[in-house]
């Protein structure tokens, strides 16, 4: 069923986005209420525009309030896990990338850049930014930045990473052959492996200017060229693995230019003892720290360690990532419902199921456990009251826990009652040929709604090749837009920047991080729309 695309119902579909938007990035209203008020103003478009009914709007409430608690189970363990980390003494772990990485630019990279790309390739929703942020916080960064580098930095890996679940959703919404899906494979490819290097430049620019820039060049392109190389040529043979191979190389260019940097340090020219005006003899300087302080740093990051430790065990061996996905597993079922404008939302059994042993979820709790008992056995737990702890923990998840249950009925509401749908025809029915230039900017559309470039390929893949067909261009190109846009839309969403948010342990709000964020998504979105002209172009 095909909606009417009329100006007064594109209007009221495009409403609650720009609601959203306006309000979140303001910072003049909290993002608990502005979440609260757009749902409000949803539903109530959804019911007076769009005819759908209380039947429409309970089973889309419904959805959200299930969508909402998974995403939860990612934020409460994030949150405890920060606390646990914190009380431990976190914030002394700077010293263990400093050793690694004393140049500023280039401990950014790694941590803002490099480990939460890596991270994507295996684990995604929440696990990047959960480990990323609080590293980068406890090694000196402001809190809002420490959310915001690695949204930035991360978002090109989000489509071939968690084993190429949004590629595939991508491939298989918009039903590309296999020929087509590696071509396909190619054009995606192509655009965020552009944009790595982009992100990677873009995160050293706005920490430390032109300077951090070209304190960070040789990192940059000693691990970024060969990461976007491999991105580039796994993904049109293996795509699952794309982004943890690409992940893998960039890390293993980074450790050999640390290697080299070290063993290339000036040595130190001094006097022999006792010695007036003598020979000077070169010696090199021993290292400020020593194996006993090396060893507590590892410690003090030990529950992030268990945390990628855990992911990379279940989920990089194919053998037990198939069993533990088939295992504990369970969706709620909900009926199939129709608007008064005939727009249907088929019944769907086991709605975003939880498989309890691959959610992030799961690990950042274990994480939390191994975390805790490693701090006690080396005697590095603070001993406070646990109802501290507790107290700090649950402060910090009440306002996020009501902002992310309403913004996840947001994206049901728009979802089941056509505004989703209205919202994009409506772009391709005003742009005509010009649509190429916006198809970017459609996928991110899906994803800052949804928080998830899977999810938006889910809605849109499908008008994407639609669209493509229609202008008689190759629908490789539009969808390669689409996920690489969505990739994009992913580093901006209010649920995502919500859960790096919560794993720095909160007090501030979303707008402090869409400041910085918001302008190197245009940017990005700017590349992508460029070579997606480019390829349209060359076609």
């Amino acid at each position: 069923m095909t909606l009417p695309v009329t100006v007064w119902h594109w209007l009221a579909a495009v409403a609650p986005v720009i609601a959203l938007f306006v309000l979140v990035t303001s910072g003049r209203v909290k993002t608990r209420t502005a979440s609260v008020l757009v749902a409000g103003l949803t539903a109530l478009l959804a019911f007076t525009v769009f005819g759908a009914g209380p039947g429409v709007l309970g089973v889309a409430f419904g959805k959200g309030l299930w969508l909402g608690s998974w995403i939860l189970y990612v934020v409460f363990p994030a949150m405890l896990l920060y606390r646990i980390a914190e009380r431990g003494g976190l914030d002394r772990i700077g010293e263990l990338f400093a050793h690694l990485f004393p140049n500023r630019s280039e401990n950014l990279l790694v941590l803002a850049w490099l480990l939460p790309s890596f991270v994507q390739g295996v684990a995604g929703f929440g696990t990047p930014i959960a480990v990323a942020a609080p590293l980068l916080a406890a090694s000196g960064w402001r809190r809002d930045r420490a959310v915001a580098y690695p949204l930035i930095g991360y978002h090109w890996s989000v489509t071939f990473g968690s084993m190429g679940s949004s590629y595939y959703m991508a491939e298989l919404t918009a039903h590309l052959s296999p020929s087509a899906g590696v071509v396909f494979a190619h054009h995606a490819a192509l655009l965020l492996g552009v944009n790595c290097l982009v992100a990677g430049a873009l995160v050293l620019l706005f920490d430390g200017g032109l300077r951090g820039l070209r304190d960070g060049v040789p990192l940059l392109l000693v691990a970024g060229v060969p990461m976007a190389a491999t991105l580039y040529g796994v993904t049109s043979v293996v795509p699952a693995v794309g982004s943890v191979a690409a992940g893998a190389v960039g890390f293993a260019c980074a450790l050999g230019l640390s290697a080299v940097t070290r063993l290339r340090r000036p040595a130190v020219v001094t006097a022999p003892a006792g010695s007036a005006g003598g020979a000077a003899v070169a010696t090199l300087e021993p290292p400020a720290d020593d194996a006993a302080s090396r060893r507590r740093a590892v410690w003090l990051v030990s529950p992030y360690l268990y945390l990628l430790g855990i992911a990379l065990l279940v989920l990089l061996i194919p053998p037990s990532r198939a069993w533990a996905e088939s295992h504990l597993v369970w969706g709620p079922s909900f009926p199939a419902t129709t608007t008064g404008l005939g727009w249907q939302a088929p019944a769907v059994s086991g709605y975003t199921p939880l498989k309890l042993l691959t959610h992030p979820g799961s690990y950042l709790l274990v994480a939390c456990l191994l975390g805790y008992l490693t701090y006690r056995a080396v005697g590095l737990w603070r001993r406070r009251p646990a109802v501290e702890l507790a107290k700090a923990w649950l402060s910090s998840v009440q306002s996020t826990a009501i902002s992310i249950v309403a913004l996840a009925c947001v994206t049901d509401v728009m979802i089941d009652s056509g505004m989703i749908s209205t919202l994009a025809r409506g772009v391709v029915s005003a742009t005509g040929a010009g649509y190429p230039a916006l198809s970017g900017l459609i996928g991110g559309l899906g994803s800052f709604l949804t928080g998830s470039t899977t999810s938006s390929n889910a809605l849109l893949a499908s008008l994407q090749a639609e669209v493509a067909g229609l202008l008689h261009v190759p629908a490789t190109v539009l969808l390669a837009a689409q996920t690489a846009g969505a990739n994009v839309g992913n580093s901006v969403a209010p649920v995502v920047v919500l859960i790096g948010i919560s794993a720095v342990g909160g007090g501030f709000s979303t707008s402090a991080v869409l400041r910085t964020v918001l302008v190197a998504a245009a940017l990005l979105m700017a590349v992508v729309t460029l070579l997606t002209l480019a390829l349209v172009w060359l076609a």
